[in-house]
């Protein structure tokens, strides 16, 4: 292996002006009611609910796009509390707490809060492991 103390910065940070588009993964575990009309209803203990977002980012001078710590931190911050250990009918605003609603309320949630220059371009939600939804930037016009 060679020998790292021998490196130096570079006279160039910043390969090119381009874009990436950046990806973050989350889950949290609720308890949930989702109604299929007035009088019909099931409960879902302990679900478990993964997503991922996808965030277009300028590379900034020093090659760097939204660093993933601070998607990280929108959604510990703005999201997990009404969502990760709680019963989401009581937390998320008054509607059917269904996955798709669910997913809608988060891409708002991060959409009202990225920083300026990005934008959110795509959610994946996944009710369990083979079944889940997606909302992308030209669906939320």
């Amino acid at each position: 292996m060679s020998d790292i103390n021998n490196v130096h910065p570079p006279e160039q940070f910043k390969y090119k002006n381009a874009s990436v588009r950046i990806k973050n993964y989350f889950q949290f575990t609720c308890d949930n009611r989702i109604y299929f009309s007035k009088t019909k209803h099931i409960d879902l203990k302990n679900q478990l609910y993964q997503f991922d977002v996808e965030i277009l980012s300028p590379i900034d001078d020093l090659g760097l796009a939204l660093d993933f710590n601070e998607v990280d931190k929108i959604y510990d911050e703005y999201i997990a509390p009404y969502l990760d250990n709680q019963l989401v009918n009581a937390t998320l605003p008054t509607m059917n707490t269904t996955a798709e609603n669910i997913a809608l309320w988060i891409w708002d949630q991060f959409a009202r809060v990225i920083p300026e220059g990005n934008k959110l371009e795509k959610l994946t939600f996944y009710e369990n492991k083979t079944q889940g939804l997606v909302l992308t930037a030209e669906d939320m016009q």
